[in-house]
Formats: structure tokens, C-alpha cells, sequence
């Protein structure tokens, strides 16, 4: 006998051996339970959230990585900039340990009262560090829609095109956002016929990968074929520079309604959109405090966003 008959014989006889399970027979009243048990698992039973992952490399954010970012580090670094960080830091901490004066029941529970002058208060000037470069937060689209004041319906027309350039839904593909948003106005204005509540304008705010994909498309696609369009305009040399806007690190740019015809996600279906909105474009960058809007310019720049100063 060869050692492969015996294995497969003392195998078959293993088999034969070994004890069988006892059958065990369900009484009928409980029979009907279990059924309803497995029926009431199967209808709890919930599909897995889908996560979707990154389905290409974004290009201008490698671009980002393996060029501004060094460029970026090189223009803006400043080597005296940990000294005055750190004297603004302290001054600002004596100030805060400063005892506060004796306030009476009513002071108390005043509202905070607004500081004075028509200038904010300044953010701390962080210094840029290798761990701290200009780079992009987020990209805010904002569309106002008039016609919205007389007939909400006005209003689906810039819903679905912020849709479908920015490709961003409510908590779509696994993914915390909101999605198109739908803004109410705050206060009412007689002149115009404005309600406070009333909706008006719609929004976007785009993260991630997906910012630099709508990023490449506004530049590509829709920047080249704008007629006589010489660039974004720059404040003039004399400009305030201590404006909220210019200590915050955003920039802002507006674009006509000729311009949402362009992305290419409209192009291909122009006529599913009636009627085509003006919009918005808010940059938000990293940066806080003085010259973080020219530096914030700086990066649009490395992008290929057109400025001119006339």
C-alpha cells in the first residue's frame, strides 16, 4: 500500500468515526419566532456608507507641493519675523494679565463694546516657518440671483450650476460638507422689495483635492476665452492695508454671467440651464494678519490667475 492510499484511508475511516451532530427538532411555537427574527434583521440591515476615495492625482495640487510651496517658502520667509512674533505674543500676554477694573452689576453684563476707530483689531503676524506656508483653505463660489426677490423658482437655475462646477452635494460620497447652500437675507429693504428671510443668493465652499479640480478648470478652461479681460484689478499703492479684508487672507473676485458658460461642466449642456448667474470667487488662505493678502495674491499668481493694476 502507497502512503497516499493509507493517508486517504485512515482519512474516510476519521469520517466514519466520528460522532454526528444530534438533530435537534424546533417546536412549531418557535418556529414562527425565529422567522420573525431573521425577517426583522434582514429589514434592519442598513447599507455601508460608500467612501470614495481619490480617483486621479490633482495636478495643480502636486503643482502646489512639488513648486509653490518652495517658491512660496523662499519669498515670503522672514528671518526677523520669530523675534517680532514673539514680542507681539508677549505684549499681548502682559496685556491679558493686567487686572481687569472693578466693574459694577450693570458694566457687567453690558455687551462688549466695540472697539474704537474704524480700524479691527490686527491677528498676530505668525511668522512664515517651514510648518506655516501660504497655501489654499478652501474656495467659497457665491452667486446672488435678483430675480430670486419675486419668484424663488429663480434660484434652481444657480443651484444647479454651482452643482455641477464644483461637483459638491450634501454629505456626498462620504465626504462632512454641506453642499449648495441657499442664503436668506438678514434685513429687509423696502426699495428693493426685500424681505428679511427671503431667499436670495446661493453658495459653495469647496475642500481638498476637489478645490484644486475646480481651481484647474477656472483656470484652464475659463480665464483664457474671457473677452478683453486684462486680469483681476490690485488696490492702488496708496490702499489702506489694515482693512479686515487685508489682514485676513482672502481674496475675492467677481465674474459675469458669460463666465458660468465656460466651465466645461455647462458647456457640454448649456440648454438644461435657462438662464446663467454672475458670481463670486472667495480665496481663503492660511494666512492671518499684515501683508497676508499680498502674499495670499502671490499664490494666486503661481496659479496663473491674471492680476493688472491700471
Amino acid at each position: 500500500m502507497s502512503l497516499r492510499s493509507a493517508v486517504h484511508s485512515a482519512a474516510s475511516a476519521s469520517r466514519v468515526l466520528r460522532p454526528s451532530a444530534p438533530s435537534v427538532l424546533v417546536p412549531a411555537r418557535h418556529a414562527s419566532s425565529s422567522t420573525k427574527t431573521q425577517d426583522t434583521a434582514a429589514e434592519d440591515w442598513v447599507v455601508p456608507a460608500i467612501h470614495l476615495g481619490p480617483t486621479h492625482p490633482s495636478r495643480y495640487g502636486e503643482h502646489y507641493a512639488q513648486t509653490l510651496e518652495t517658491d512660496m517658502m523662499y519669498m515670503a520667509y522672514n528671518h526677523r519675523a520669530n523675534q517680532v512674533y514673539a514680542a507681539e505674543a508677549r505684549k499681548a500676554a502682559d496685556k491679558a494679565a493686567q487686572p481687569a477694573p472693578m466693574l459694577t452689576g450693570y458694566e457687567a453684563n453690558r455687551p462688549k463694546a466695540m472697539p474704537r476707530g474704524n480700524r479691527p483689531e490686527r491677528p498676530l503676524n505668525r511668522p512664515i516657518t517651514p510648518e506655516l506656508i501660504p497655501a489654499l483653505e478652501s474656495i467659497t463660489i457665491h452667486s446672488m440671483v435678483k430675480e430670486a426677490i419675486g419668484t424663488k423658482q429663480a434660484l434652481l437655475d444657480a443651484i444647479m450650476a454651482l452643482r455641477a462646477v464644483s461637483g459638491e452635494s450634501q454629505k456626498g460620497a462620504g465626504r462632512m460638507n454641506e453642499g449648495v447652500q441657499v442664503l436668506r437675507a438678514r434685513k429687509s429693504a423696502a426699495a428693493w422689495k426685500l424681505r428679511q428671510g427671503m431667499p436670495i443668493s446661493t453658495k459653495v465652499e469647496i475642500k481638498g483635492e476637489p478645490m484644486y479640480d475646480f481651481l484647474q478648470s477656472f483656470v484652464e478652461f475659463v480665464l483664457p476665452r474671457l473677452r478683453d479681460y486684462p486680469g483681476f484689478k490690485l488696490p492702488g499703492v496708496s490702499s489702506n492695508k489694515n482693512t479686515p479684508s487685508a489682514i485676513s487672507g482672502v481674496v475675492a473676485m467677481g465674474l459675469p454671467p458669460a463666465a458660468m458658460g465656460l466651465f466645461p461642466q455647462i458647456e457640454n449642456s448649456i440648454d438644461s440651464y435657462p438662464r446663467l448667474h454672475g458670481f463670486d470667487i472667495v480665496f481663503k488662505t492660511n494666512l492671518r494678519g499684515a501683508d497676508s493678502q499680498e502674499f495670499a495674491r502671490a499664490l494666486l499668481s503661481g496659479f496663473r490667475i491674471p492680476f493688472s493694476r491700471n
